[in-house]
């Protein structure tokens, strides 16, 4: 992932906003002090105190924050939105999304706007401690911050876990879990002779070449399914880090894979793919065991990964 950029005039915080809806306290977490009936959990941060009730949630990274919180029914008010046409492919959570009254885009994803964060007001502020940790006190100034983690320090069910407990909504988050597990075990069964017949691989497609990543959600599923890896995703399992390759390598690498999930982030640079030589030699290509997804189901929690359920079953039914 990029290096997210805050620009120096949104950094100087806090802001008179912040002062005067927080005075700069920060408690367990950061907001005012703990009152009766107010939860405090244990965070990657140390231990945050979040208010009993909770009026609205702002979210800074816009994956596995935005889903827990929309998955969760809290009170979204603002998260980061991507830049026009930059991708074509419906997000996972889009139909959550659409639903969440009074949440609007407040900024440009990876350009954290400080100011229209205080201006909001949230109760809570939630995303991942790599977003968190550079504005740590200046996000502390306007709301308590939970810090969750990605997919490569903690599984989405247990950052799910996390903000249930703080906000006190377990039994969804339960609910959420165990429909994932039975999705798995259902989609598992139903094609448990393809899943250890053929050869799966979710590659990451670019101009620039190819690769695979493990932890990613996409190969998370794939993982949980029970689907007999190819031999770049094996071995991406085995290390835990991700293999890339050149552009001139995507038939010798990829050509024992007889099932693939092609991650290409737009609709021009996928139509160009069905028509490039190399692609084109791949098996899993000319027999039609292919299926499109993108850079959103990299990650997110259980709205994304029961989405990802849904294309890897696609992916399972061309055979």
């Amino acid at each position: 992932m990029p290096a997210k950029r805050f620009p120096a005039s949104l950094l100087v915080l806090c802001s008179v906003a912040a002062l005067t809806m927080t005075g700069c306290a920060a408690v367990s977490g950061g907001g005012s002090a703990a009152k009766e009936g107010d939860r405090t959990v244990e965070s990657v941060l140390g231990p945050v105190t979040v208010p009993e009730t909770i009026e609205s949630v702002v979210v800074l990274e816009g994956r596995r924050d935005l889903d827990i919180v929309l998955s969760l029914g809290l009170p979204l008010t603002g998260y980061p939105y991507e830049e026009a046409a930059a991708l074509d492919l419906e997000a996972p959570v889009a139909p959550a999304l659409a639903r969440a009254v009074g949440a609007s885009p407040m900024f440009l994803a990876e350009e954290v706007n400080l100011e229209a964060i205080a201006e909001a007001a949230p109760t809570l502020i939630v995303s991942r401690i790599d977003d968190v940790e550079p504005i740590l006190d200046e996000l502390r100034a306007i709301a308590p911050v939970l810090a969750i983690g990605d997919q490569t320090t903690s599984s989405w069910q247990d950052d799910l876990r996390l903000v249930a407990e703080a906000t006190g909504t377990q039994t969804r988050a339960a609910e959420l879990i165990a429909q994932y597990d039975a999705r798995v075990a259902e989609v598992s069964e139903a094609y448990a002779d393809v899943l250890a017949s053929q050869t799966f691989a979710p590659i990451n497609v670019t101009s620039d070449g190819s690769d695979v990543r493990p932890n990613r959600l996409l190969s998370t599923v794939l993982q949980d399914l029970g689907a007999a890896p190819s031999a770049a995703f094996a071995e991406a399992i085995q290390s835990g880090e991700g293999v890339e390759y050149s552009p001139e390598q995507l038939v010798s690498k990829w050509s024992d894979a007889t099932a693939v999930v092609a991650l290409v982030n737009d609709a021009a640079s996928w139509h160009e793919l069905q028509t490039d030589s190399l692609w084109t030699q791949l098996p899993a290509v000319a027999g039609g065991h292919v299926v499109r997804s993108d850079k959103q189901t990299h990650e997110g929690a259980a709205l994304t990964a029961l989405h990802s359920i849904d294309v890897i079953e696609s992916l399972l039914a061309t055979f």
